[in-house]
């Protein structure tokens, strides 16, 4: 386990995403731009937009009633489902039963009252999702999934506890599996936490015994990319830089092009960004000065992500239900990898931000 890394920034599509489909950052944001124009006149209402926009990637299900709930009733273009078997541009959704890998796939498809379109579009998949049209290509050569920061800038207008208690049952959150910030748990603690949760799986498959060297690199690759977790930075970076609560500011595609192709050095010094939002003080150059603080404040938050990850993979058994609850408890710490998963990536913005000029 020594050897493993958390991978940040990368000139490879995410695993699975072939590179004749990619697309620049330019061609992604004109695409985006189609279906802010859809939703004519409310454009310059950035922080609905960035909704709507969320939602044609992640909706429905927890991203409602768990995750982002104070954008539950806005309107999504699209309909989301699941489906049991292989579907044309479904995306893979882990999904486990008695401990078996039985993946389920998510397609988004057009509605039968469409405003442009009608009925004529009727369960076909837009453009825009296809071939993991989201993990695009920026300027610098890097891969980013601009789905995560648009969930992690969602969440960033619409912040919350993650709980599994009603609102009107929130003076009881300190009893329950919580997680401090839904900002974290859609962008990289999520992505973390998927990786702890597959670690979990594996031990029980296998009797007790931890997945080690490549396999656990590839668990890492697959459920915390690169990709997607400069997309999950970003969203940090975008927030602190922009106004993204506005109800009359810039169109959504306006401050991603500002962003993603401006001159305004903020992609380059994107890790001191997120790094000083995200507590981290002090940088001498080497380390931070309160290292220990932060990993252990975020050690309980991760395993409570840890346990939502898992409730949200698993079959709703007894079983499946009762192995959240054995996280919180502390049954499987070694198994899930806590430390070393928040090692390696305070590891990784150590080393990117040696890199900033």
């Amino acid at each position: 386990m020594k050897n493993l890394f958390q991978p940040i920034v990368s000139n490879q599509p995410e695993p699975g995403h072939h590179a004749r489909s990619v697309l620049t950052i330019e061609e992604f944001i004109r695409l985006l731009k189609e279906e802010e124009d859809y939703w004519a006149p409310e454009q310059n209402n950035t922080k609905q937009m960035i909704t709507r926009l969320r939602k044609i990637f992640y909706d429905q299900w927890g991203w409602n009633s768990e995750l982002i709930r104070g954008a539950a009733a806005i309107e999504s273009r699209f309909e989301t489902a699941l489906h049991d078997s292989p579907v044309n541009h479904g995306k893979e959704v882990v999904r486990y039963k008695k401990l078996v890998y039985m993946p389920v796939y998510r397609v988004v498809t057009y509605t039968d009252h469409d405003k442009i379109f009608g009925d004529t579009r009727a369960g076909k998949v837009p453009f825009i999702y296809e071939a993991d049209h989201q993990d695009v290509m920026l300027p610098e050569g890097h891969f980013c999934d601009v789905a995560h920061t648009l969930a992690g800038l969602d969440a960033i207008n619409y912040k919350q506890v993650v709980s599994p208690l009603p609102s009107f049952l929130s003076f009881l959150t300190p009893f329950v599996p919580h997680v401090d910030s839904n900002v974290d748990v859609v962008t990289w603690l999520g992505d973390i936490a998927s990786s702890s949760a597959d670690f979990l799986f594996d031990y029980l498959k296998n009797n007790g015994k931890s997945v080690n060297g490549n396999d656990a690199q590839e668990v890492i690759n697959v459920d915390a990319s690169a990709s997607d977790m400069l997309g999950d930075m970003d969203a940090y970076v975008i927030a602190h830089h922009y106004e993204i609560g506005s109800s009359n500011g810039m169109r959504c595609t306006e401050l991603l092009t500002d962003y993603y192709l401006g001159d305004n050095g903020y992609r380059a010094r994107r890790f001191s960004t997120f790094c000083s939002v995200m507590g981290l003080e002090k940088w001498n150059g080497r380390e931070f000065a309160n290292e220990k603080q932060w990993l252990a404040y975020y050690r309980k938050q991760l395993r409570d992500s840890t346990s939502f990850v898992t409730y949200s993979v698993n079959e709703k058994t007894l079983s499946g239900v009762l192995l959240p609850l054995k996280i919180w408890f502390h049954w499987y710490d070694d198994a899930l990898k806590l430390d070393l998963l928040l090692t390696i990536f305070l590891n990784a913005l150590k080393h990117n931000l040696t890199l900033e000029k």
